[in-house]
């Protein structure tokens, strides 16, 4: 049998859908990990040969990634990495200030005790991660960490906002981890406060205080943010056009309190 034939017989044989859900878990964790560079061209042949899929499985994922903000579509030229501009990072930090507060407020009145539990055997496994330098186990750990707070806020409109921005976040997080291995310092300082942290917020989810949850949840976006700036500052961000750097990146944030 031929590789095409092979190929089709694979794709042939997966239940409907799987095919692009394959190919959008790939791509997606290329983009993340920055394996695939903004600005990169993604060409469908190559995908549907590495996935042994048709076509439509692969245009169908790419229309999913491009819904998120990873790719770039584009009319007759294919598709491409969306590109990571320094002039849309106080944006983002804007927005994921205010839906991480609402997340962790409404969580905090939500949670289950299954995903108390949840939360803190993750963070565990975060900071043995963290001990170790372990990059790709700290950021899924993180992601998933996050992601178990937005199932608790029981919202799933407020929910699906939010994972697209942990998204962006973990590519502006993967951009700018090489800094951090330069000063063995700064990595556990800032890994600590991340660990005690997320731990704040599993106890104030336990009391149910939302008001705790949502001041703890402004914290956590203003430490993240501080890595970002500090790797711009160094000039230690990979894949990051910095060519429109400005200081508003810096601004703390501010805001009334989510009644």
């Amino acid at each position: 049998m031929s590789g095409a034939s092979q190929n089709t017989a694979k794709a042939r044989g997966r239940p409907k859908g799987s095919g692009a859900n394959a190919v959008y878990d790939g791509l997606r964790n290329d983009i993340l990990h920055l394996r695939l560079q903004p600005g990169t061209n993604i060409q469908e042949a190559p995908l549907q040969k590495r996935f042994g899929v048709s076509r439509t499985p692969v245009r169908e994922a790419l229309i999913r990634l491009a819904s998120e903000g990873l790719i770039s579509l584009l009319p007759n030229r294919g598709a491409r990495v969306a590109e990571m501009d320094i002039a849309d990072v106080p944006r983002f930090f804007e927005a994921l200030d205010v839906c991480q507060r609402l997340v962790l407020r409404l969580s905090a009145r939500r949670r289950s005790e299954a995903q108390l539990g949840e939360m803190r055997s993750l963070n565990r496994e975060f900071a043995d991660a963290a001990h170790t330098l372990d990059v790709v186990a700290m950021t899924e750990i993180n992601k998933h960490y996050h992601f178990v707070t937005a199932e608790a806020c029981c919202n799933k409109y407020v929910r699906e906002f939010y994972e697209d921005l942990m998204s962006t976040g973990l590519r502006l997080a993967r951009s700018a981890f090489g800094s951090a291995l330069e000063d063995p310092e700064f990595i556990e300082s800032y890994y600590g406060k991340v660990v005690k942290e997320h731990d704040a917020i599993i106890e104030a989810m336990q009391r149910r205080d939302a008001d705790a949850a949502e001041r703890l949840g402004r914290a956590h976006t203003q430490l993240f943010r501080s890595r970002i700036v500090r790797a711009i500052e160094t000039g230690h961000v990979e894949g990051l056009d910095l060519s429109e750097a400005t200081k508003e990146v810096a601004v703390p944030l501010g805001g009334a309190a989510i009644p």
